[in-house]
């Protein structure tokens, strides 16, 4: 569209908004002004309010119509509108519509719409909107959204929504959102979500979550009573479940952790997770080497009964080899026999990257498996030494043969 034909449809929008509709408090006395009437009508006069059953022409301006309209460029109805509404460029109403309403660039309705409303641009509605709204651009409504809301960019309703709302970018409800939700980029809800809520991004609750929030990078609410699906999730108070790689909550009664990383400020929270972080964790360091790795430096999550450890080290191939590298992770349980002397039993899983070694005949990336049994014993409140045996399965990523097995030790400090 050329620059010209864009600037002469942006002034007749802004002349028909200025031309047919009257400020807030002018509309309830005397509603939408009178304007020019070029089109064909069909009209009942002796009603008290004058009603249009067919109205055919270039664009018009009347009171109320039961029955069919169709203007090439726009469409305004002061009162109610019930039946059929086409323009080519817009429809003002200044009450209700039930039926079919559509416009190439805009819909706006006083009060409520009920039924279909299509439009290229937006669809407005100064109370609520029931049934099927599709826009190019936006729908929104200054109370409800309720039925099937389909918008390009972003759908609003200033009070409550329910049933399907789909945006390109995001739906926002001020107060509750029943039903599903799915947005390209967000969705908001002011107060609780009753339902699904779908986007690649984030979804927020501004205080209860009873349903589901699936995004792809997050999930925020104030109080999770439901599921939280998604990379990190987050909530003030979480009864319900959060899985993602990693999942932080604050407070805690009923809830679950599922994750990579799960953090809560509470110990009654059920967190099942490589690292499992509540105010009881003891984070501690561990400095170790043995036959299987010449030196490992690792950090251990200790629980009332379970620990986690992550770290890296330099894994011992042989005497006569170069140098190798290796991360692990173990996880275990320990129980406590004395005030100082701690059993423990863990399994670890170790990537070895060979390094150099692979052009003697190694190949460039093993794995292996190590249960152990270990023997801690505290020296001080921060301070300890542990001794530990177990045996070691080595294996390549490709094949289905073993690469090596041995008897394992190791022994170290605990840090902290």
């Amino acid at each position: 569209m050329k620059p010209n034909n864009r600037i002469i449809i942006l002034l007749l929008l802004i002349g028909l908004g200025a031309g047919s509709v009257s400020p807030q408090t002018q509309s309830r006395k005397r509603g939408l002004k009178k304007g020019p009437n070029v089109s064909l009508n069909i009209t009942n006069k002796k009603k008290p309010v004058a009603v249009t059953y067919f109205n055919l022409g270039l664009f018009s301006n009347f009171s109320k119509l039961n029955g069919v309209g169709i203007n090439a460029i726009s469409s305004v109805v002061h009162h109610r509108a019930d039946g059929v509404q086409v323009s080519g460029l817009a429809n003002v109403t200044g009450l209700n519509v039930s039926g079919v309403q559509m416009a190439g660039l805009v819909n706006v309705t006083g009060r409520n719409s009920k039924g279909f409303v299509l439009s290229g641009l937006m669809n407005v509605n100064g109370r609520s909107a029931k049934g099927f709204q599709l826009s190019g651009l936006g729908n929104v409504a200054g109370e409800d959204l309720k039925g099937i809301t389909i918008s390009g960019l972003i759908s609003i309703g200033a009070r409550n929504t329910a049933g399907l709302q789909i945006a390109g970018l995001s739906n926002i409800s001020a107060r509750n959102q029943r039903g599903a939700a799915v947005g390209g980029l967000m969705n908001v809800a002011g107060d609780n979500v009753c339902g699904l809520q779908l986007t690649s991004l984030l979804n927020i609750a501004g205080k209860e979550n009873r349903g589901v929030q699936l995004a792809g990078l997050g999930n925020v609410s104030v109080e999770n009573k439901g599921l939280q699906l998604g990379f990190t999730n987050y909530s003030a108070q979480n009864n319900g479940l959060q899985m993602g790689f990693g999942n932080i909550a604050n407070q805690c009664e009923k809830g679950l952790q599922l994750g990579i990383v799960n953090v809560s400020q509470c110990n009654r929270t059920r967190q099942i997770g490589c690292i499992n972080v509540k105010p009881e964790t003891r984070v501690q360091m561990l400095v170790s080497g043995g036959n299987a790795s010449k030196m490992n430096l690792g950090v251990r999550f200790k629980n009332r009964y379970t620990y986690t450890i992550l770290g890296a080290g330099a894994y011992h191939l042989g005497m006569d080899k170069e140098f190798s590298v290796s991360g692990f992770y173990r996880a275990g349980v320990h129980y406590p026999l004395t005030s100082r002397l701690d059993l423990s039993t863990d399994l670890g899983f170790y990537h070895i990257e060979t390094l150099d070694n692979k052009h003697d005949g190694y190949p460039a990336r093993l794995y292996a498996l190590q249960p152990r049994v270990n023997l801690e014993y505290s020296i001080t409140r921060r301070i300890g030494i542990f001794a530990s045996g177990g045996y070691e399965w080595m294996r390549q990523y490709q094949g289905k043969g073993k690469f090596d097995d041995k008897g394992v030790f190791e022994v170290g400090l605990v840090l902290f």
